[in-house]
């Protein structure tokens, strides 16, 4: 047996297929924020590291996270399975209800961290039951597969990623509940006619 190859700080093992059947181990520095920041780039990308630290330090309802790991969970990746996947392998074929139904939870909390993670870039609705996560961040394939999986993600105007820090969450919500007001106030000051009523009118007595 090869010996396992050394990883030191700021690096990890990345594993590409031989062509037959075996896989190669290999070692590569991490660049998660690299393309997070530039969505020019392509290639190789699986930043675990990156995501779970960004995860573990966000202030955000539990809801919203246990919304986010089923998607990843749905996000199938595996290429045995290419024939009998409902969906194009690095997208997800599910409905809020279904969410609901997965996360034991209400509408609310799951359309709210689905408008989240939106906002976040970290996911997009690509038809009517079928997401696309983000595949600077989450998908893990060749060089050509992401490469791919970018260019569906850019040609779709897909949202431009964020790295948002632990008190973000909060902020947003107090964002869109400013937005709300401000929608409710205008909706108020909108000056209401009122229409006359029309006077019947009797039939001449005879």
């Amino acid at each position: 047996m090869e010996q396992l190859p050394i990883v030191r700080p700021g690096e990890r093992v990345v594993a590409r297929s031989d062509g037959k059947g075996g896989l190669i181990l290999g070692v590569e520095k991490i660049k998660g924020r690299e393309f997070v920041a530039s969505a020019e780039c392509s290639g190789y990308v699986l930043d675990a590291r990156l995501l779970m630290d960004v995860l573990g330090s966000l202030k955000m309802p539990g809801s919203w996270f246990q919304v986010w790991c089923k998607l990843v969970a749905l996000q199938n990746a595996n290429r045995a399975d290419d024939q009998t996947r409902a969906v194009a392998r690095g997208f997800v074929k599910t409905s809020q209800r279904d969410l609901q139904a997965r996360c034991s939870l209400s509408a609310a909390s799951v359309n709210e961290a689905s408008q989240f993670f939106a906002h976040t870039g970290w996911l997009r609705s690509a038809k009517r039951g079928i997401l696309q996560l983000n595949p600077w961040l989450t998908v893990a394939g060749t060089s050509g597969e992401q490469e791919k999986w970018q260019a569906l993600w850019n040609n779709a105007k897909g949202p431009a990623c964020i790295i948002p820090h632990p008190n973000y969450p909060a902020e947003w919500r107090q964002m869109r509940d400013e937005e709300k007001r401000t929608i409710e106030a205008a909706r108020r000051r909108e000056k209401v006619v009122t229409l006359r009523r029309r006077r019947s009118v009797g039939k001449a007595s005879a």
